[in-house]
């Protein structure tokens, strides 16, 4: 098969497609984990040299060095939404406590500014150098992190029991915020928009199946359909196992899903065989275990049962189970890269899948 570009290789894994070779696909890789195999590199240095077939802000959406603490010592600040949150090891900070502490609270509550300057971020950067070249990832929400840090997670949980109508309004509230980024990312370059919000942990969902169709799920598909008319794909991203939930998921019209967790007993193989028609699957090296404590000989293997699974007839991305945090040894991602380059060029090799 002829030699892809990255924007064709993608885009045919996304429609379910045989490309040249399997997508290497990853949002967020870990500061500590880049300087470990290219001393010295940029975000966009290393993006070129390691191979990514995709490009984005690679960070979550809060930045260390432009946020005023309220207690310096425990590293708290409060985010554009009023939540006090926590920066630990990784690049995303832990929500402490939202503002809606009472129902009443919602009704003085205002959203941050979708329109405000800075809230694309350094996103015009990456648009000038990728744009064409490599499609542009972002992460957006879609109907349950924003509206449950808000409340507290626990809190909202309980809201859909107690005080439903309280979740149906925090949820409308965020998505005047979230849905509107979300266009302006796509109308400024975003080529691929990547729904970030877990719903679940590894033994299951953190809402029953009847409270998510109920709450979360209308407001994921207005997400992925509002995606969609501004022009991008969209990945549903969420940890944990979301099996009970899988079916209403896939319904929304999501282009792919990931990252199916290994250790949630998401198993890769069964989804394609379930949904690999339907979805593109985006997964699924286990970034626990596997990326952060065993050897780069455990991790090729990894890669080439995952590959075996997962790739036959196209339709899949290779990724880690979450993100490539700051636990994850540098050989073992490089080792993963280099795996992929072994065994995931089209048409794949007989001796794959012995």
């Amino acid at each position: 098969m002829a030699e892809m570009n990255h924007c064709e290789r993608v885009y045919a894994a996304l429609e379910r497609k045989q490309p040249d070779r399997v997508p290497l696909f990853e949002c967020v890789i870990d500061e500590k984990v880049m300087q470990g195999i290219f001393p010295g590199c940029d975000y966009y240095e290393f993006n070129e040299r390691i191979g990514l077939d995709v490009a984005g802000l690679n960070r979550s959406s809060w930045r260390k060095d432009n946020v005023q603490f309220i207690d310096a010592e425990r590293k708290l600040f409060k985010d554009k939404w009023g939540v006090i949150r926590g920066f630990g090891p990784e690049s995303v900070p832990y929500p402490v406590k939202g503002p809606i502490e009472r129902p009443e609270d919602l009704k003085t509550y205002r959203p941050p500014d979708p329109e405000a300057a800075d809230a694309l971020g350094h996103l015009p950067e990456v648009v000038r150098r990728y744009k064409g070249k490599k499609p542009i990832t972002f992460i957006g929400r879609d109907a349950f992190f924003d509206p449950a840090h808000l409340r507290g997670v626990e809190n909202f949980l309980m809201d859909m029991i107690l005080n439903p109508q309280l979740v149906h309004d925090l949820i409308e509230v965020c998505q005047s915020y979230d849905l509107r980024l979300t266009e302006r990312a796509v109308k400024a370059g975003v080529d691929i928009v990547v729904l970030g919000d877990d719903y679940a942990d590894k033994n299951g969902p953190m809402m029953s199946p009847k409270h998510f169709r109920e709450f979360i799920l209308p407001g994921l598909k207005r997400a992925v359909d509002s995606a969609h008319a501004a022009g991008a794909y969209v990945i549903k991203h969420t940890d944990g196992n979301i099996m009970p939930i899988l079916d209403m998921i896939v319904d929304t019209g999501i282009d792919g899903l990931n990252p199916l967790e290994p250790v949630a007993k998401m198993d890769i193989g069964l989804v394609k065989k379930r949904y690999g028609h339907r979805v593109c699957l985006v997964g699924n090296i286990d970034c626990g275990e596997v990326l952060s404590r065993c050897t780069p000989q455990r991790v090729r293997e990894e890669v080439r049962k995952c590959i075996a699974a997962a790739s036959p007839g196209g339709g899949h991305m290779l990724s880690s189970s979450n993100s490539i945090h700051s636990s994850v040894k540098p050989e073992n991602y490089m080792a993963m890269v280099e795996a992929l380059r072994e065994f995931g060029r089209y048409p794949l090799s007989p001796g794959l899948f012995t």
